[in-house]
């Protein structure tokens, strides 16, 4: 089968034909990846972020169907359509049991992640994050799979494994939008989008958008933002009558951003930070600020998703027509071409691509 390996820090991917997994063994199922999404955090791996080597197979956002059962395996059968997450919640742990399987302590890290159950030319290889979405065929334990209706593409089902809970999640669980507020999103890839129509949802008034490259721009505008603007524009100058947004959601997380989010926001507001930022990217606050402003700075991890809740409700919401999936996928590629995906990416050219593999 064929699989999308960096074999080092700063590696291009490369695709290969001699790729093979492991036989699903107690409590994991085997799944054919049907559809995966490219997503920055990926590429970020594959500089080595998150304490990551090589080789690995990255891919974290997919969705397919099962081909084979575990030992143990119940609730699903071999052909059953589904979700593959990242965070596989183990029920037990502190957070889990007070449903905050989003940071289940048993999860991995990236730089603890051991063999894959996948080899390519022989050699095995690590999974990144845990679930190796850019190869053909991934072995995942069970509760790392969500149940997928009949009805959603797999190509839109694949976005639901990351970028949308995420930002999503960000607007809905972690900021807790409410109706009437004004909203402030920074960052406009499948994350930033996803937050904003969780914004909407929520019944925000004012939302708006920055993003440096138009096209993006426009994206945001079509799924519901109110205005969109350019770093070096002041974002609140469109309100009326407020000194600051309510709430500000940071997709990008730099330092730079997170200090031009919490200007924005207004005194007592909020900054919701979703972004994947460097380790050695450091922001300062004095103590004075942190009192007087009364502001909150929350940080949001996959979106405070519960999987199989959000899943669900998302699949519906777009049913409905509310949640708009279709504007976040630029088109279908072959994995071959995914080293042009990455480069178009970086460039803020395209905004997601998702593989057909």
């Amino acid at each position: 089968m064929r699989a999308a390996v960096t074999w080092q820090v700063d590696d291009a991917f490369d695709v290969r034909d001699d790729a093979a997994r492991r036989p699903a063994g107690p409590g994991e199922v085997a799944v054919r990846v049907r559809a995966a999404g490219v997503c920055q955090t990926d590429i970020s791996l594959s500089h080595g972020a998150f304490g990551q080597s090589g080789p690995v197979v990255l891919g974290h956002e997919g969705a397919g169907e099962i081909i084979e059962i575990g030992s143990g395996v119940t609730g699903f059968d071999v052909g059953d359509r589904v979700l593959i997450t990242w965070v596989p919640p183990c029920g037990r742990c502190y957070h889990c049991r007070r449903h905050e399987t989003y940071i289940c302590s048993n999860r991995k890290r990236s730089s603890e992640q051991g063999p894959a159950g996948l080899t390519v030319g022989g050699t095995e290889v690590q999974a990144g994050l845990g679930t190796a979405t850019f190869a053909e065929e991934t072995v995942v334990p069970v509760s790392g799979v969500i149940a997928l209706p009949s009805d959603i593409p797999f190509e839109y089902a694949a976005l639901l494994g990351c970028a949308v809970p995420t930002g999503y999640g960000a607007a809905v669980n972690s900021a807790q939008v409410r109706a009437g507020e004004s909203v402030l999103v920074i960052g406009c890839g499948a994350v930033g989008l996803s937050a904003l129509q969780g914004a909407r949802i929520a019944g925000a008034a004012d939302l708006v958008a920055v993003d440096p490259f138009e096209s993006r721009r426009s994206l945001a505008l079509s799924v519901g933002a109110t205005h969109a603007v350019t770093p070096e524009d002041d974002p609140t100058s469109v309100l009326v009558g407020a000194p600051g947004f309510d709430v500000v959601i940071d997709a990008v997380a730099r330092s730079s951003t997170i200090r031009s989010g919490w200007a924005a926001a207004r005194r007592g507001g909020r900054l919701v930070v979703v972004g994947a930022g460097r380790a050695d990217d450091t922001v300062e606050f004095s103590a004075q600020e942190l009192f007087h402003d009364a502001k909150s700075l929350v940080g949001s991890y996959y979106g405070a998703a519960d999987m199989q809740r959000d899943v669900p409700e998302l699949v519906s919401l777009w049913r409905a027509g509310r949640f708009d999936l279709a504007s976040m996928v630029d088109g279908v590629i072959d994995l071959e071409k995914i080293n042009d995906v990455v480069s178009a990416q970086q460039s803020g050219t395209s905004l997601r691509t998702m593989l057909s593999i």
